[in-house]
C-alpha cells in the first residue's frame, strides 16, 4: 500500500501537500500529529472516503491516478481489501451484534450464513464479547460497541484495517479494553494503519510512526527513534511532551 505525490484540498485549504508514504504489510503504521494536521485525511484516502486531486495510490496490482478519477471497480476492490473502524462505531442499531458482523460477509462477500456466523462467533470470542451476540448496539457500552466494530471489520478478512481515533470517545477504562484487543490483533501480524492521540498506545503498538503537521510528513520511521529524547527534532519533542504531560 503506497501513496505517491498526493495532494488534497478542501476549498482554499491544502490539507495534504505532496504526500509520499508506504504502509508495510503485516505491520502497524501509526499516524500522529496535532488536530487538523491531515492524518485522518491520509487514512480516509486509503479507503477512498476522500479522493485527493493529484497523486497515485498503489495497492497490490491496483494503481489509481487520482487526477484521472477513481474507477468503480478499483473503488470496490480497495474497499474489499481495507476495513475501516471509526471513532463513532457506526453499528446498525436495528441489527443484533451477530447480525452487524455477518452483514458484510453475507451481502458483499456472498458467504453463506452458517459460515459467516461461525466466524463471527470466533471473532466475538477474540474481542471478549462472546456473550453479546444477541444484544443490540443500544445495550452495549462504548467500549463494547467499538470492539464489535473491530470484529465487524475483521469479519471481512481485509488485508489492512484502518482505524481513525478508535478510542477517542471512550473513558480511560473502556479505552484500555479496546487497546488490548488491538494489541492482540497486531501481534497476529494483521496489517493496520491507526490514527491516534494516545502516545502510550502508539509507542507500544507501532512498527512505524508517521508524524503529520500542516499537511506535511515531518517524521517517518521506527517508534523507538521517534520517542527517543535524542531524536534531535524539537517540534516532535514538544509534541510528545504535550501529549504525555511530561512538562506539567
Amino acid at each position: 500500500m503506497k501513496l505517491s505525490h498526493v495532494n488534497k484540498t478542501f476549498g482554499s485549504n491544502t490539507v495534504l501537500k505532496d504526500i509520499n508514504l508506504d504502509f508495510p504489510k503485516g505491520k502497524v503504521t501509526v499516524l500522529v500529529g496535532p488536530s487538523g494536521s491531515g492524518k485522518s485525511t491520509i487514512l480516509r484516502s486509503l479507503n477512498l472516503l476522500e479522493t485527493p486531486e493529484a497523486g497515485t495510490y498503489e495497492f497490490d496490482d491496483i494503481k489509481i491516478d487520482f487526477a484521472a478519477g477513481v474507477k468503480k471497480d478499483d473503488l470496490f476492490n480497495i474497499r474489499k481489501k481495507t476495513g475501516m473502524v471509526f471513532q463513532s462505531y457506526n453499528l446498525f442499531p436495528h441489527l443484533t451484534v451477530l447480525q452487524n458482523i455477518i452483514e458484510g460477509p453475507t451481502q458483499v462477500l456472498k458467504q453463506d450464513k452458517a459460515t459467516a456466523e461461525k466466524y463471527a462467533h470466533e471473532l466475538l470470542e477474540k474481542v471478549g464479547l462472546a456473550d453479546k451476540a444477541d444484544a443490540y448496539p443500544s445495550e452495549l457500552s462504548g467500549g463494547q460497541a467499538q470492539r464489535v466494530a473491530i470484529a465487524r471489520s475483521l469479519a471481512m478478512k481485509p488485508e489492512y484495517i484502518l482505524l481513525d481515533e478508535p478510542t477517542s470517545a471512550l473513558d480511560p477504562e473502556l479505552e484500555l479494553g479496546v487497546l488490548k484487543v488491538l494489541l492482540q490483533i497486531a501481534s497476529e501480524h494483521q496489517s493496520m494503519v491507526v490514527v491516534t492521540h494516545n502516545m502510550a498506545f502508539a509507542k507500544k503498538v507501532a512498527d512505524k510512526i508517521v508524524f503529520v503537521e500542516d499537511g506535511n510528513i515531518l517524521y517517518e520511521g521506527d517508534s523507538e527513534t521517534f520517542f527517543s529524547k535524542d531524536n534531535g527534532n524539537e517540534r516532535i519533542q514538544k509534541f510528545i511532551s504535550a501529549m504525555t504531560f511530561s512538562d506539567l
